[in-house]
């Protein structure tokens, strides 16, 4: 019989008096990784939080290594072997990975200075070495000068130099390549082996299933599923626990929106030779049809995003030419672009896509406000278009004047999307259209883009999910170091096929 390292028992969780969760029950087995799963506002994150000492809960109790537990804080919770890594890290960037990680360990302390930076360094390169990364990360470099994937193994060493015998991972994916994916599935493989058991929260399901062996889904607050057997929980019955509904067609391939039959449409968009001024994007030249979904692929660093902020006139060019319906656009700036039929939906919506603290209404209408150069939105005609717009997406907000940043991330990606799409553009660019977002708005999402398809918009997607890149798109571009080494049909290109261009390519341009 397994070991049961952590038990939690009718744990409930109140936020100024509105129930968060409640009833739910939760195991993890010493040496498993237990994935934690729902939709945004499930209470996911409220257990995770309960569990590393971040929140209190209200009622329930929850027993660590049998022992009864209610940590009032997260050093108390990692005292008693308990960890957790969350998407905004807790590293100071200005200090190095051995002083990192050895934060809080007084051995290597003498008052506020590190007694012995040696020793700090050669335990920090054992802890690499557990990993085969002690020739790969320096302990002396500060963070600041690492990959996102390589400040998470970081965060994760932090855990294990405290001898965690449990670690949670909030989302450890969302940021990071397949390639750096792949290297922190085996990390976790060799801790899970030394009776490290993971919560691992996370939307991706492809991923789930390949790392997890239990799953547990929460929906709204309640307990769904407890600790079923990843190899025993068939995906369709995963996704209708977490949504509650049927979602027998993700990318909407079987849907009833009729899809233009775009290779015999004429071309919406056109980029000829595009080269921008940091070296990342060269030469690049495609099309793309009325009505086509053309996605773009590729490893973090390729140059996708790179690709399309260039086209968008979003960061200046050294070369190349757009056209739009045959016409080039005149003019490098984003105005050009916009007045040119041309839509940006950019890859980090809280940054660079909305203004959190802007009501819905507000963000809904930014785009049209630039368009027309104007400084006040028109009340009458905003909130109509607010309302249409609501009403089309399925945005869930109480009222139009409700702060975007009060949204779930599934409904904040469909306003920016509305933003975009109230201009009617002709061409629409969207980086990582689902990224951060639940399964069930994803379904919302795909049907949207294939029914702005069906109506004769040329949409170009960048992706890092290539079920999604091949599940949703028509055409398949594969990037590596800024060029483009392959271009398939949705029926030519595989998951092999494309990792294979991602990663080495073939020299095309």
């Amino acid at each position: 019989m397994n070991e049961i390292l952590i038990e939690a028992t009718n744990i409930k969780k109140e936020f100024s008096g509105v129930v968060a969760i409640e009833g739910i029950d939760f195991e993890l087995y010493r040496g498993e990784v237990h994935a934690l799963m729902g939709e945004n506002g499930a209470g996911k994150s409220t257990l995770s939080k309960i569990i590393a000492g971040i929140y209190q809960s209200d009622g329930g109790e929850m027993k660590v290594n049998g022992k009864v537990e209610n940590f009032s804080s997260v050093r108390e919770a990692t005292e008693h072997g308990v960890s957790i890594v969350t998407q905004e890290f807790s590293l100071v960037p200005d200090l190095s990975v051995a002083e990192n990680i050895f934060l809080t360990d007084s051995k290597y302390y003498k008052g506020r200075f590190i007694a012995n930076k040696k020793a700090m360094a050669a335990e920090t390169r054992n802890l690499l070495g557990l990993f085969g990364m002690e020739n790969k990360i320096d302990p002396y470099v500060k963070v600041e000068e690492l990959s996102v994937a390589q400040m998470q193994v970081i965060e994760i060493l932090k855990a294990v130099s405290t001898n965690a015998q449990a670690i949670i991972l909030d989302e450890p994916t969302a940021s990071l390549s397949v390639r750096e994916i792949e290297i922190l599935f085996d990390i976790v493989r060799r801790l899970k082996k030394s009776g490290i058991g993971f919560i691992i929260v996370s939307h991706k399901i492809n991923e789930i299933y390949e790392i997890s062996d239990r799953i547990t889904v929460l929906r709204d607050g309640h307990l769904i599923l407890k600790g079923v057997p990843t190899a025993e929980l068939a995906q369709d019955e995963l996704i209708r626990a977490m949504v509650g509904r049927e979602v027998n067609d993700l990318y909407g391939a079987g849907s009833d929106v009729k899809k233009l039959d775009w290779a015999h449409e004429p071309v919406a968009f056109e980029a000829k030779d595009i080269t921008d001024q940091n070296g990342y994007v060269r030469n690049i030249s495609f099309q793309v049809h009325r009505g086509e979904i053309a996605g773009f692929s590729g490893l973090v660093g390729a140059g996708r995003t790179e690709l399309m902020r260039a086209i968008f006139n979003a960061d200046p060019r050294n070369g190349g030419t757009v056209l739009v319906d045959g016409k080039e656009v005149k003019g490098r700036s984003i105005h050009s672009s916009i007045d040119a039929g041309i839509g940006f939906v950019p890859e980090d919506r809280k940054v660079d896509g909305l203004i959190q603290d802007l009501s819905v209404l507000k963000n809904i209408g930014l785009a049209k406000l630039a368009d027309r150069g104007g400084a006040i939105l028109h009340t009458k005609e905003a909130e109509s278009d607010c309302y249409d717009m609501i009403q089309r997406m399925e945005i869930k907000t109480a009222n139009i004047d409700l702060l975007v940043r009060s949204l779930s991330g599934g409904n904040q990606q469909k306003v920016l999307l509305a933003k975009w799409i109230l201009l009617a553009p002709k061409v629409l660019i969207i980086d990582e259209p689902t990224r951060g977002v639940d399964i069930g708005a994803k379904s919302d999402i795909y049907a949207i883009l294939r029914s702005l398809a069906a109506q004769g918009m040329a949409i170009i997607i960048v992706s890092s999910e290539i079920p999604e890149v091949l599940g949703v798109c028509d055409t398949v571009y594969v990037m590596h170091e800024g060029r483009v080494t392959a271009v398939m049909t949705a029926s030519e290109a595989t998951e092999e096929k494309i990792g294979y261009y991602s990663t080495i390519g073939d020299g095309k341009s």
